[in-house]
């Protein structure tokens, strides 16, 4: 006699389940998906509206009486609801300090680390909206944190704003060759004497071709943009550049020369990565 997996009681020849438990434990996982959404719904509710707050504490106090697997799974909607806030915060494309104070109470309410919050890079956008902020106000930001040495010679009084790592710098290499020459053919005309025909020079062509140079690091200070990798470093300073060209994956940038061509960095974070370098050279003058 089989036992049902829900209940554990016999439930006859060649079963696992009764009709009656399968159904009920069907409902319960329904009503337990509906909780955890409103959890996640009345999160961004509150980072939005305040007054929502009572809402969400509520909701967490009846949760904190089911077991510890639906704990856990309050824990990951209030997660989920802080991401969610944190993109609806970005559609003006800032984070005003109002908003930043209110996800900052949930992340350090709920103790959260900056890895449970940045699974779909949630944190990081964050972050980097309040150094886009600090930037348009004046400030050098400081929120960027260093875990490791960088393989760079900062000068005296640089500031580290931001790195990028396993980055690709590309740059721009002209090539020339020669097309539709030839030599012509000779024809004899008399004994040791021969004339030449259809000879004529080739056209010079050129081609520009992106090439990969390097993978590194990409650092960002307040003075200079920095390229370190296995086989290329080099730091540029923001007073020698031209001109910041926008990619969807990262920066170029055209120095102050006769015959400079586009340094490109791949970053993966464009539209942060142009605006980053951008306003730190306005704040550099």
């Amino acid at each position: 006699m089989g036992k049902c997996i829900y209940c554990g009681e016999s439930a006859g020849l060649l079963k696992s389940k009764h009709s009656q438990c399968e159904a009920k434990e069907k409902n319960r996982l329904s009503q337990l998906k509906d909780f955890l959404v409103s959890i996640e719904d009345s999160v961004v509710a509150a980072v939005q509206h305040p007054e929502e707050a009572s809402r969400l504490t509520q909701l967490i106090n009846e949760g904190g009486q089911l077991s510890g697997s639906t704990q856990e799974g309050v824990r990951e909607a209030i997660v989920s609801g802080w991401c969610r806030s944190v993109d609806i915060c970005l559609e003006d494309g800032i984070i005003d300090e109002a908003e930043e104070l209110r996800l900052m109470a949930f992340k350090n309410g709920f103790k959260f680390t900056e890895e449970d919050l940045d699974r779909t890079g949630a944190h990081t956008r964050f972050i980097q909206a309040l150094v886009i902020r600090d930037l348009l106000n004046g400030i050098l930001p400081e929120r960027y944190q260093i875990s490791e040495t960088l393989p760079i010679n900062l000068q005296k009084g640089e500031t580290v704003v931001w790195v990028f790592m396993s980055c690709s710098y590309f740059e721009d290499k002209t090539k020339r060759q020669y097309v539709g020459g030839t030599r012509g053919t000779s024809v004899r005309v008399m004994k040791g004497v021969y004339y030449r025909i259809g000879a004529f020079k080739g056209t010079t062509v050129e081609n520009t071709e992106r090439v990969l140079v390097d993978k590194g690091l990409v650092v960002l200070t307040n003075k200079h943009i920095y390229f370190a990798g296995p086989s290329k470093s080099l730091r540029i300073p923001y007073e020698k550049i031209v001109s910041f060209l926008p990619f969807e994956d990262g920066v170029g940038v055209i120095r102050d020369a006769q015959t400079a061509k586009p340094q490109i960095f791949n970053t993966g974070e464009g539209w942060f990565t142009y605006n980053l370098v951008t306003n730190l050279a306005q704040l550099s003058q």
